[in-house]
């Protein structure tokens, strides 16, 4: 009887020890099947993964360019509208400085003055023997009251500058005349009209823009211009600061 029994515990230890040798030999076939599945799989995903980031490189990339593209083009764009709006700004500006030039002709012995001396600076600039003097047709009788003086006070200058009488033979023309749209003041002809020095108050607006614009569009829109024509007031207010 105690002969089975042993027999029996050698065999149930027997039996437990194979299973416990099979447990731990399923374990680590499963630990090899885990580690080989983890290998492979590594093998097949990994260059997918890289494609896939590549991918995701490239099209990065692409994004990061469209932005620049359209940021850049949204920049120009909103820089040519300010340019645009600038510049109509700038037009109202001439537009209200040549509807304004008739107001140069509302006092009229100033007006008076300032034609006689635009005569004269036209005879100096020309510098012609003979020429012919013409205005709007308004106001010609008020350039026939002053043209012998403005004649006069030229030849007074030249002689004092260069020494020597100048031969001018001036006229007024009362026939011909400059049209309305320049307002006031005159044009010199010389040659049978082939030389003309323009004195109008249309042209002296368009020097004087030339010369102020810049500094306008500085105190308009804080743009930063060439030095022009400067003031003795804003002189004054520089040398304060």
């Amino acid at each position: 009887m105690s002969d089975d029994k042993d027999a029996k515990k050698r065999i149930t230890q027997m039996i437990n020890f194979i299973l416990q040798e099979a447990r731990e030999k399923a374990d680590e076939i499963r630990m090899k099947a885990d580690e080989e599945f983890q290998i492979e799989k590594g093998r097949i995903l990994n260059p997918e993964r890289l494609k896939l980031n590549q991918e995701f490189d490239r099209k990065f990339k692409d994004l990061e360019i469209k932005q620049k593209i359209e940021l850049s083009t949204q920049i120009n764009k909103a820089r040519l509208e300010v340019l645009e709006k600038r510049g109509e700004l700038m037009k109202e500006v001439e537009n209200d400085a040549y509807k304004r030039l008739s107001s140069l002709k509302s006092d009229t012995n100033k007006y008076k003055e300032m034609l006689k001396n635009l005569m004269i600076q036209g005879f100096i600039r020309i510098d012609e023997e003979t020429v012919v003097v013409r205005v709007v047709k308004e106001d010609l009788e008020l350039a026939q009251s002053i043209f012998d003086d403005a004649v006069s006070e030229y030849k007074k200058i030249w002689k004092s500058s260069v020494g020597a009488s100048d031969p001018i033979n001036a006229s007024l023309d009362k026939s011909r005349f400059l049209p309305a749209s320049v307002i006031g003041g005159v044009s010199v002809y010389a040659r049978n009209d082939k030389i003309c020095l323009d004195n109008t108050l249309q042209a002296r607006l368009g020097v004087c823009q030339q010369a102020l614009m810049p500094i306008l569009r500085g105190r308009l829109f804080g743009v930063v211009a060439h030095q022009g024509i400067i003031y003795e007031d804003e002189e004054h207010d520089k040398h304060k600061e």
